[in-house]
């Protein structure tokens, strides 16, 4: 058969040239690699085996983090692109990573800073590629400037310059510190009568040799507004308009502000009455912008099933009806009722939110109360009403007067009270979650002076306590939770108070281990009498496994005592365990398992277990 005509021939090389030109380089490239490296090198199965590292002088560890990130030439990334088959690619991706990192020293202001990189051998055959970083001068924000497109310098709610945003001297010009300083002066303009300002452009110029920068927002401010008439829509909804108008704090004719929006929002969405909230601006009459408030109500009542058990209280359910929206104005009632072994009790709790100011509550309940436990039987009615007023964000304070009638059958006999009590208590609190804080503080001070009547005969005495919790976070797993409560009655006879007003310990809350309210003083039976005063601490380890189980591991110490003040001739009973949380959308389900470390031969049981919905404390 002929071969190809001379034409041809020639044509078909002319196309091989270039493909084996490109073939031959690429055999060069990795010989050549070879050689500086000075080790033959034959290609891996799955791409070569190399490692990196960032080096320098003087690089802060939180810069250090950022460079490694930046990189894209990273061993092992599953996500990432396939590591490099050759020496030439595993060379040319370095290269490649040093503009990444250079673009991150630039966003830390570091402008005349430098990357290079290096492939060298590792030990076992492996390569390792070296990135150096040369930090240079950190360039400093000399000039913010801020000019409008619509209004000639600032006044009349417009920031001029940096140093009304904030900006000391002598920081440097971060890509965050600009972009937050931009955030910042749109907010300053959205918050003092501008809700329509817009950044048109920024500009950033940067001097090498003198490492100052200069940094220019171009703005548009539009027309400054002032709040007009709030507007509220809420189809279908009972709630009365006009208490939804008084939790609004945008006030008519006041500058517009952005950020009493967003509070407004807030506060409506606090009160647990709207599945959706929402608040825009209207059509503008003149310098007015009236305000929309579009609701949407949530059903208002809720029926609420809980149990527990605990082998010192046995078990237990109870149930509660609420009305979130009584009369229209956020009013909550609440019936309760609990059954357990030691404890029946019904229970009626009214609260009306904003009484007589805004951030004042009024609270009554009522109980009719049957208890049988080791210590007491007790029947009692009970009745109060108070009134609550937050302090500060955080700070909580009440005041209210009690009325109770009780009959207690204990050691003593039976003894009928007639007590008029004054509560007054203030409350810290912080933590993120009612259920499972992770992390804050909580902490209680009360005082009640009681007055009235002990079997008819005159009685006074004062019921202090004061308790905190705090949450340390040390992961998104692990958790550490501190307790301590500390209590005391003024009174020179425990018989002028009853039974359940007194101070014990021991049982799922307090000192576990050990049976409820065996953790004090007991009687010639052995069953418990109740203190004049009490002394507890406890700590917990929380760890979280997966999203729904955790584990537990704890240590309890407290007593109750029948003197005045804890008294160090008997000293703390201690208790320790392990427990199991799984985590549901409502809160942990609690089951621990406690053992009493100074167990009392004949008292104790050899373990104590807890079952019930939310931590310990």
């Amino acid at each position: 058969m002929k071969g190809p005509s001379p034409r041809i021939a020639a044509f078909i090389a002319a196309l091989a040239l270039p493909v084996l030109a490109l073939a031959a380089a690429a055999r060069a490239d990795e010989a050549e690699g070879a050689a500086a490296t000075g080790f033959s090198w034959e290609r891996p199965a799955n791409g070569l085996d190399f490692s990196t590292r960032v080096a320098g002088r003087r690089i802060p560890d939180y810069l250090r983090d950022l460079l490694e990130d930046a990189r894209e030439l990273q061993p092992d990334v599953e996500d990432g692109p396939p590591p490099p088959a050759t020496l030439a690619q595993l060379r040319r991706r370095a290269q490649e990573d040093e503009k990444r990192l250079e673009e991150v020293l630039k966003s830390e202001a570091y402008y005349d800073g430098r990357v290079s990189s290096s492939v060298r051998q590792a030990q076992g055959g492996a390569f390792e590629v070296v990135y150096f970083v040369a930090l240079g001068t950190r360039t400093m924000i000399g000039r913010f400037d801020i000019a409008y497109s619509d209004h000639p310098g600032g006044g009349d709610g417009r920031p001029a310059g940096g140093a009304e945003l904030g900006l000391q001297p002598n920081r440097a010009a971060t890509a965050d510190r600009v972009i937050d300083l931009t955030q910042k002066a749109l907010a300053a303009l959205h918050n003092n009568g501008y809700p329509q300002a817009v950044l048109d452009r920024r500009r950033v110029v940067i001097d090498i040799s003198s490492h100052e920068g200069r940094v220019t927002l171009f703005m548009t401010a539009g027309p400054r507004f002032v709040f007009g008439e709030t507007r509220i829509s809420n189809p279908e909804g009972r709630t009365d308009t006009n208490y939804v108008r008084e939790l609004t704090t945008m006030r008519e004719g006041a500058v517009y502000d952005r950020s009493e929006v967003d509070r407004t929002v807030e506060v409506l969405r606090g009160t647990g009455l709207f599945a959706s909230t929402a608040v825009t601006s209207g059509e503008a009459e003149g310098e007015a912008l009236p305000q929309i408030v579009e609701l949407t109500e949530r059903a208002p009542r809720t029926v609420r099933l809980g149990a527990k058990w605990s082998t010192s209280e046995g078990a237990g359910v109870q149930g509660s009806w609420e009305h979130r929206n009584l009369f229209g104005r956020a009013e909550r009632l609440t019936l309760g009722l609990s059954i357990a072994q030691i404890e029946q009790a019904a229970t009626a709790d009214f609260r009306k939110p904003n009484f007589l100011r805004a951030d004042q509550s009024l609270l009554a309940s009522a109980e009719i109360v049957h208890e049988e436990n080791d210590a007491y039987t007790e029947n009692r009615i009970k009745t109060g009403a108070s009134l609550e007023r937050r302090l500060s964000r955080w700070w909580t304070g009440s005041l209210g007067a009690t009325f109770q009638i009780t009959e207690t059958e204990d050691i003593n006999g039976r003894i009928t009270y007639q007590l008029i009590g004054i509560p007054a208590m203030a409350r810290y609190d912080n933590t993120d979650d009612v259920l499972d804080p992770t992390e804050g503080l909580r902490a209680a001070l009360m005082g009640t002076p009681y007055f009235g009547t002990s079997d008819q005969r005159a009685t006074t005495f004062t019921k202090l306590e004061a308790s905190a919790s705090t949450y340390l976070s040390f992961s998104d797993e692990l958790v550490l939770a501190l307790r301590g409560r500390y209590g005391l009655i003024a009174t020179d006879d425990t018989t002028d108070v009853p039974g359940s007003t007194r101070f014990y310990a021991g049982g799922g809350g307090s000192v576990r281990g050990y049976g409820y309210q065996m953790a004090g003083p007991l009687d010639a039976r052995g069953d418990p009498v109740g203190g004049r005063s009490v002394l507890e601490a406890s700590a917990e380890a929380r760890y979280r496994f997966t999203e729904t189980v955790g584990g537990v591991a704890f240590i309890d110490g407290g007593q109750a005592f029948s003197s005045l003040e804890p008294s160090l001739d008997d000293p703390l009973l201690w208790g320790a365990g392990l427990g199991i949380r799984y985590y549901t959308p409502i809160g942990p389900l609690r089951f621990d398992v406690a053992v009493p470390l100074n167990k009392r031969s004949g008292v104790d049981d050899a373990f104590q277990i807890y079952v019930s919905l939310g931590q310990a404390f």
